[in-house]
């Protein structure tokens, strides 16, 4: 993402900001040319107000008194007002902008400094209308899902069909969209190549968006070029990079695809481990597919990130035949 789409969306909310006061100076407007009363009051107010200031500058040797005298002067016609407003059914914040996100007031950034959600939610849209996974989401989702592509016959020495495998993984899938603000879960797709794993992600992807959730999705070896990136190249590191680093821990859902394709070192380890781990404490959700077995998981990986994959996720197994090979 380059600086241009960051300064159009700062644009986008600015916008938002000056329209929603533009609307609150119309309804004042009107107000007051039905009730004049209200603007006498508020003209009265201000006036009071800087009288207010103005003693607390010169601290003439009444102060107190004065101070007094004025404060219950405001506390009087700010009464006088609530009792007009009450007495017209007109709400006490009828003057104030209405903004469409009441968390940031449309500045994108909450009163403690962070990033909002909204903010967050608009940098995802951008991320993905800029790659292709907006068309894929169109045409991997649930609407879109087939179970009768899976075989209904037995497969190996699994208990279940591949069909059967299969019905179970919508169910716990759909319900992980359904319960997502309530749920505690993280889910690890495993299994070989052409089984569905990066479909129900998409699934997931598209439902969650269509919520606005913030997702980012990742594969493997992308996620840790961005790391990598950010890690060795602050200096020259691209806006588009550094927001996606960021997104890495604050996205609502993170899915890593294809864990296990990139190059597996000391860095991606430890970067894996921290992601991972940050996550969990931020109690933000992740979901992680991998083309190997557990066993091999377990090997590519160290234990600490095991440790935290076997105790904080549900273990989702895909199986069958490669159906990228059969169609």
């Amino acid at each position: 993402m380059n600086k241009q789409i960051v300064e159009n969306i700062m644009t986008e909310y600015n916008r938002k900001r000056l329209k929603s006061a533009h609307e609150a100076d119309i309804r004042k407007e009107n107000l007051y040319e039905n009730i004049p009363e209200l603007e006498e009051i508020e003209k009265m107010i201000k006036l009071a107000s800087i009288s207010l200031s103005k003693i607390f500058l010169t601290n003439p040797e009444n102060v107190h008194e004065q101070v007094k005298e004025l404060k219950e002067k405001i506390d009087h016609l700010k009464n006088k007002r609530q009792e007009i407003y009450k007495k017209n059914n007109i709400p006490e914040n009828y003057l104030e902008p209405i903004h469409e996100c009441k968390k940031c007031s449309d500045t994108g950034y909450t009163p403690d400094g962070k990033k909002c959600s909204c903010l967050n939610r608009q940098v995802i849209s951008h991320l993905y209308n800029m790659s292709n996974m907006v068309h894929m989401l169109k045409k991997e989702n649930f609407d879109t899902f087939d179970i009768n592509i899976f075989s209904n016959e037995p497969y190996e020495n699994e208990k279940l069909t591949p069909r059967q495998n299969m019905y179970n993984i919508l169910e716990a899938c759909e319900d992980f969209c359904m319960n997502f603000t309530k749920t505690s879960a993280n889910l690890l797709f495993y299994g070989g190549t052409g089984l569905g794993k990066t479909f129900m992600c998409n699934c997931i992807a598209k439902t969650l968006i269509d919520k606005e959730v913030t997702v980012l999705y990742e594969t493997a070896f992308s996620l840790f070029e961005i790391v990598e990136n950010h890690k060795f190249n602050k200096q020259n590191e691209s806006e588009e990079n550094r927001i996606n680093y960021n997104m890495i821990f604050e996205c609502d859902l993170l899915i890593i695809d294809d864990l296990g394709a990139e190059i597996g070192n000391s860095f991606t380890n430890a970067e894996l481990f921290n992601i991972i781990n940050e996550r969990l404490v931020a109690e933000k959700k992740t979901i992680i597919s991998t083309n190997l077995s557990l066993d091999k998981l377990a090997s590519a990986y160290s234990d600490r990130i095991m440790s935290r994959v076997f105790n904080n996720f549900a273990l989702i197994k895909f199986y069958g035949n490669d159906l990228r090979m059969e169609s």
